[in-house]
């Protein structure tokens, strides 16, 4: 009730100005609109002080011309603003699923491979082992990691997947000839490299697109 008291003894300038304020995006008004109006009653008095009708119009002819240049532009940035949010979600979901994919095939090969022995996927079934474990864990760290924090994509993604496959790659350095007679060291630290630049390789490739998107969005504008 006190605001609406306040409102209603502001003068009849401001209350005009007040509406025309609502031709801008909700989001800017929220951020701009006190401050703007600020300056509106600052340079109303001012102009008023002079006791000039002329001075008066040109005060109001400028504020005018001033709003309808700008707040087209604010509501086409704001457009571009959702446009690249709604983007960068598809792209997110894209990635997301990609993953799963790379994921889900590997496993099926490497299932396939040991159930007929096929001797062609059981020879890159180490490379396909690594790629799962840590397809899995890793992309879920990482997705994380840029989703709650503002660590760089790609360095993340670095660190993350040169700790996934470090870590199961030395456990099992350590104890993998106790658990498995016919366990093959450098098969398996082989399988767990070529994960690391795999995954790493593709948040790579991934990033670089991104960048190439985003120049060419700039560019656009």
């Amino acid at each position: 009730m006190n605001k609406r008291r306040q409102l209603s003894r502001l003068p009849v300038s401001q209350h005009f100005y007040a509406l025309l304020l609502k031709a801008y995006p909700a989001e800017f008004r929220r951020e701009y609109g006190p401050h703007m109006a600020q300056v509106f009653r600052d340079c109303s008095r001012a102009a008023d002080s002079h006791k000039k009708p002329v001075v008066l119009m040109h005060f109001w002819l400028v504020t005018v011309l001033d709003l309808a240049k700008t707040a087209p532009k604010e509501h086409l940035d704001n457009l571009r603003k959702e446009k690249s949010v709604m983007n960068n979600l598809r792209r997110d979901v894209l990635a997301l699923f990609g993953c799963i994919a790379i994921v889900v095939v590997a496993l099926l090969l490497l299932n396939y491979g040991r159930a007929h022995q096929v001797s062609s996927i059981l020879l890159i079934g180490y490379v396909l082992d690594a790629i799962v474990v840590t397809g899995v864990v890793g992309n879920f760290i990482v997705f994380l990691l840029v989703k709650t924090t503002k660590l760089n994509p790609l360095r993340a993604a670095l660190w993350t997947f040169l700790i996934v496959n470090a870590v199961p790659a030395n456990a099992l350095a350590v104890i993998g000839s106790r658990i498995d007679p016919q366990f093959r060291l450098a098969a398996t630290m082989i399988g767990y490299l070529v994960s690391f630049l795999f995954w790493y390789g593709l948040h790579w490739m991934w990033a670089q697109s991104k960048g190439n998107q985003r120049l060419a969005e700039e560019g656009g504008q």
